[in-house]
């Protein structure tokens, strides 16, 4: 091979290589790409990240993204709980407006009761409102959808635990209450029954709530409460009758096709603390049940806290709610 020949060839390589390294964006060349596309927001994390909460034993602080927002709640399953038992119920204990789903583990007192009982408990934390400047449950029409959010739990608890997805219930004070209430009229078809403390129905929950089954239930409310007023609001309903204003009692009792009342005064020792009043003869036997505290305010009561006498909230919640599932009364069914 002759030296001319040599040269040829060499320079060809050297105009390949140069080629390759213009096209890889080196040596200094601009490279010009193709238009990309706008960048789009990343899909909502299906399953929740769980990490172990060492505040309180077999707790789990869980989050995950849904519509786009960071959500948080925390898990407490309790030490007799495992995949060889009966499938175990699931309460939601949901926090007051400007609260906290931790502080709620503190002063709910519902974990005794998962304990005794073997069920799994689940504190779910609201968003924060920029408008209140406040954590809450929203009720009302549009905005964060908290309706959603509890769903996405309950589905995924179903798919990771031994639960009877057909007794979920959901707890909760004031605001958390509202919630409650709201749960059953747009979450009917995965919330067997609720015990809404301090916290009514707001107008918005009331005008359009549409339940698919009989919904037990029992409330708990101060006579004394001046945040939530037992006789209703401009945001909300009262919990009895009061004038021409419908209460919350009311369209249950007339929803859960109920027929017989009947009310009982409650005392501690010889002091009259209250009136405990129910609803029964109804439809799947989906009574309702409900304590007007004399002397309790704006609280959530356990045991002999406050003036409220000798109540125990979580007990007499758990009692109650224990009772049923989506069918209605367990012995019934």
């Amino acid at each position: 091979m002759n030296n001319q020949t040599i040269k040829k060839k060499r320079n060809i390589v050297l105009l390949f290589a140069l080629i390759f390294i213009s096209g890889c964006g080196g040596g200094g060349g601009s490279v010009t790409t193709p238009d990309q596309p706008d960048p789009i927001s990343p899909p909502d994390s299906s399953v929740p990240s769980c990490s172990n909460y060492s505040s309180i034993e077999n707790t789990q602080y869980c989050s995950f993204t849904k519509n786009g927002l960071k959500r948080e709640f925390y898990i407490y399953v309790p030490s007799g709980y495992s995949e060889n038992i009966s499938p175990v119920s699931v309460l939601f204990s949901l926090h007051g407006g400007g609260d906290y789903a931790e502080t709620n583990m503190q002063y709910s007192g519902f974990k005794e009761h998962a304990d005794t009982d073997t069920f799994i408990l689940i504190y779910p934390q609201g968003s924060y409102n920029e408008d209140k400047g406040t954590t809450g449950w929203n009720t009302e029409e549009g905005g964060v959808n908290d309706v959603a959010f509890i769903e996405s739990i309950i589905d995924w608890t179903g798919n990771n635990y031994n639960v009877q997805l057909n007794e979920v219930y959901a707890a909760g004070f004031s605001n958390g209450g509202f919630m409650a209430y709201h749960l059953a009229c747009y979450l009917s078809a995965k919330i067997a029954a609720i015990a809404p403390v301090a916290g009514l129905m707001g107008n918005y929950t009331y005008n359009t709530c549409s339940p698919l089954h009989p919904t037990p239930l029992a409330h708990i409310h101060g006579l004394q409460d001046d945040v939530i007023s037992i006789n209703g609001g401009d945001y909300h309903r009262p919990l009895e009758d009061n004038g021409d204003t419908t209460g919350v009692i009311t369209y249950w009792q007339d929803y859960n096709q109920c027929t017989e009342f009947s009310q009982e005064v409650l005392y501690d020792g010889e002091d009259n603390i209250g009136t405990f009043n129910k609803w029964t003869n109804c439809s799947n036997g989906a009574d309702i049940n409900y304590w007007i505290i004399t002397n309790q305010g704006h609280e959530w009561n356990e045991n002999d806290k406050g003036e409220a006498g000798s109540f125990d909230t979580s007990q007499t919640l758990w009692n109650f709610l224990k009772q049923f599932d989506m069918n209605g009364f367990k012995n019934g069914n």
